[in-house]
């Protein structure tokens, strides 16, 4: 077991040289009459930190925390306060995620655009499950999921990722959203301007590919189907770097524990996602100052 203290007080100085021009002196992004034993910037740093050590279950960190880490973590709030602020700071903990891969210095002029399910029920529980369905515009839908060749019940991550796994972009949507529909509502950053998507064929589609050139001078390329009649080849070499998106959900999947869902709320699954991908932004950032390859996140506290 590594060390959580450790683990948090490095995932807080990363997040604090971030938002270094952001937060107060006390390192909260507003000011709290009655300041809370931890600062947003603490609660951001348990949050990811703790996903970083595939620790998903708040009851079993609270239970670390509260037994074997009792004496270093003074500071700690109650589980309940930890939850609500955390779903608050959701957008801060994307925000740490894109500003932290904008800092690595793993640049490139390939961006690839990829999606996943995420089932939150069992199909026999379609019609009595009652969680995440408390504003109905998000509320979990049943959608296919083309790997699996079956139905689910829950949610689509759609992620845009550089060629070397380097975060992007991220949105999640219901699981009967198209694909297709995360392109047509991507603002892009001056990074993924002038640069190539590489998508799969769920992107197919030449109004956004026009509109993305003409917009952001991106330029869309995605594999053509047996009975398109425009058929445009992929380079074979853009072809394999597409892989990198899918060993990063795989990742996702066997390191982090993605398909497992603990929350009951949109508010809680989607601030999951995010510390989930904050997470391996940070274990990506320290193999870059230790000198490790990039994406061997399994060894970053080692």
């Amino acid at each position: 077991m590594h060390d959580l203290r450790a683990m948090y007080e490095k995932t807080l100085e990363i997040a604090q040289e971030v938002f270094n021009e952001d937060v107060n002196e006390r390192g909260d992004f507003n000011f709290k009459p009655r300041p809370s034993k931890m600062t947003d910037l603490q609660v951001i740093a348990l949050a990811v930190s703790s996903e970083s050590a595939c620790i998903d279950s708040e009851n079993l960190l609270f239970s670390k925390l509260r037994t074997d880490f009792k004496s270093r973590f003074p500071e700690l709030i109650d589980r309940s306060r930890f939850n609500r602020r955390r779903r608050l700071l959701q957008p801060f903990i994307v925000e740490l995620t894109k500003r932290m891969s904008m800092t690595m210095g793993v640049s490139s002029d390939i961006s690839i655009v990829d999606s996943m399910p995420c089932p939150i029920v069992k199909n026999s529980r379609e019609r009595s499950f009652r969680i995440c369905k408390e504003d109905p515009v998000n509320a979990p839908r049943k959608g296919f999921s083309a790997v699996d060749q079956r139905y689910y019940i829950g949610y689509r991550l759609h992620l845009l990722t550089n060629e070397h796994g380097v975060f992007q972009d991220m949105l999640v949507t219901p699981a009967n959203v198209h694909d297709i529909n995360f392109l047509k509502d991507l603002a892009p950053e001056e990074y993924c301007r002038d640069k190539t998507i590489l998508g799969d064929r769920g992107y197919i589609s030449k109004q956004v590919q026009t509109d993305l050139f003409t917009q952001y001078e991106i330029k869309l390329e995605v594999p053509y189907k047996s009975n398109q009649r425009e058929k445009i080849p992929i380079n074979p070499e853009n072809g394999k770097k597409r892989r990198r998106i899918e060993v990063q959900f795989a990742q996702l999947c066997d390191q982090f524990r993605i398909k497992l869902n603990y929350a009951k709320t949109f508010g809680g699954f989607l601030v999951r996602m995010a510390s989930k991908l904050a997470a391996i932004a940070v274990l990506q950032k320290i193999n870059i100052e230790k000198g490790r390859p990039l994406n061997h996140i399994k060894h970053a506290w080692s």
